[in-house]
């Protein structure tokens, strides 16, 4: 089955990390997505080719993991490491112990271990930044050792402007994950190497209006071989009029196009699969500050996507989301957002789906070194469309979904920190051996020098 979503996918062998930027919609994408392990087209970050001042308020991503950090915000040269022990009570996503049985499991649960290294360096002149950053990840699995392996991650940017009224970014990427059980319905390691180049180029109008594009493309591939089906490269263009006032509101609207080609796909008669695709979006966006602290989201959105082989399998739709992040107290803030969605979700009886989410976020700051977040989610999705291939089922797909996290941070030292996360997700499912339930407890210690 070939998916292609509008969420990068969580890694199973990472502890899922909860970030104050999800849970207080500062991200872009604001609710990670469950129904697609598949890579968006380049979801690019517009924010950093804005103004100083709305760039402060749409842009900056404040988080409980050890990555989640802004780039530039560090010393010229930093070192960072951590050592994360986690257990996981159902690896695999497995629907229970009868389907851990079949598949030649003696257990569901794990025990498991990563220990990250990083090296960044990053030089600013003349109104120019130039930032690198590596990280080297070691992964252990107690019980299911198959599973163990080790990622690289290499990013370098260069923030460029040009005179008063010209900002953008270069930057180019190379990305290792373990791919996410939710979806990879197999019990093999199945580790994706994805690379992806990306520009953006925005001009000053005047009075807050900016005028810019951006342009990505990437690939994804998976050098053990466990997924040849599921490579792809992919590219993408943004075209953007964006108003950002000093007031901190941020106001969009972008045209994309974007394509997809899966190079490994078998291609002879009777084949059913696709190979290509082109996407069309069109949407507007807002971020406007009510109150001191507290802020109104807005989007709206039409999507539409056509393939290259079957005319049964094109789709169009809309999507939506009503967000409010609050300033409850000085040290408290709360978040709600309802979502709808049109994704793609290529099978033999669907080609889209359609999906609706509430999620409710809260942050608290008990000390400037202490803080504890938690985030609630309601998801629901249903698969549409007939690509016309023959197969038939007594109902449609649905999927219903609930998570719920917690969080707590301390600021131990200057350079060290430690973090807690407890996770409980639930997935239900009409369609046989798709439900599934979990839950994870995670301890870090995370060094920055």
């Amino acid at each position: 089955m070939l998916l292609l979503g509008t969420g990068m996918p969580a890694l199973a062998g990472d502890v899922p990390p909860l970030r104050a930027s999800e849970l207080l919609g500062e991200a872009r994408r604001p609710v990670t997505l469950f129904e697609s392990d598949e890579l968006d087209p380049p979801q690019l970050g517009m924010s950093r080719s804005l103004g100083d001042a709305s760039l402060v308020v749409a842009a900056e991503a404040r988080g409980s993991d050890a990555d989640d950090r802004p780039l530039g915000k560090g010393a010229g040269t930093r070192i960072s490491a951590s050592e994360t022990l986690a257990y996981d009570s159902n690896v695999f996503r497995l629907s229970g112990p009868d389907a851990a049985r079949a598949a030649g499991l003696s257990e569901m649960g794990s025990w498991s271990s990563q220990t990250r290294i990083g090296l960044g360096l990053e030089k600013s002149r003349a109104g120019q930044q130039w930032v690198l950053d590596y990280e080297l990840g070691v992964n252990r699995f107690g019980s299911f050792g198959f599973l163990d392996h080790s990622t690289q991650t290499a990013v370098g940017r260069w923030r460029w402007t040009a005179g008063p009224d010209w900002k953008g970014e270069l930057s180019a990427e190379r990305r290792e994950g373990l791919d996410d059980f939710a979806y990879y319905r197999n019990q093999r390691r199945s580790v994706a190497l994805t690379q992806q180049a990306s520009g953006s180029a925005f001009y000053h109008l005047g009075a807050g209006w900016h005028l810019g594009m951006q342009l990505g493309q990437g690939s994804r591939r998976y050098p053990d071989g466990a997924r040849p089906g599921n490579e792809i490269d992919f590219a993408g263009v943004d075209t953007v009029l964006r108003y950002a006032p000093e007031s901190g509101a941020v106001m969009a609207v972008t045209r994309r196009r974007a394509s997809g080609n899966y190079p490994n796909v078998p291609t002879g008669s009777g084949a059913l699969a696709e190979t290509s695709f082109e996407q069309d979006e069109l949407f507007a966006e807002a971020t406007l500050p009510l109150k001191s602290g507290t802020r109104l989201q807005l989007r709206l959105g039409s999507v539409s996507r056509s393939y290259g082989r079957y005319a049964q399998s094109d789709f169009s739709g809309h999507n939506g989301l009503a967000g409010l992040d609050w300033q409850l107290t000085p040290r408290t803030r709360v978040s709600a957002a309802l979502r709808y969605d049109t994704e793609p979700a290529q099978d033999f009886v669907s080609s889209y789906v359609a999906v609706r989410g509430l999620r409710l976020g809260s942050l608290w700051e008990y000390s400037p070194k202490a803080r504890l977040e938690a985030r609630l989610e309601w998801r629901e999705a249903e698969y549409r469309g007939d690509p016309g291939f023959g197969a038939r089922t007594a109902a449609r797909r649905e999927d219903k979904g609930a998570l719920a996290a917690l969080a707590g941070t301390w600021q131990i030292g200057p350079h060290t920190r430690g973090i807690a996360t407890l996770l409980r997700e639930h997935r239900a499912s009409n369609e046989a051996g798709l439900n599934f339930d979990y839950w994870t407890l995670s301890g870090s210690l995370q060094w920055v020098f």
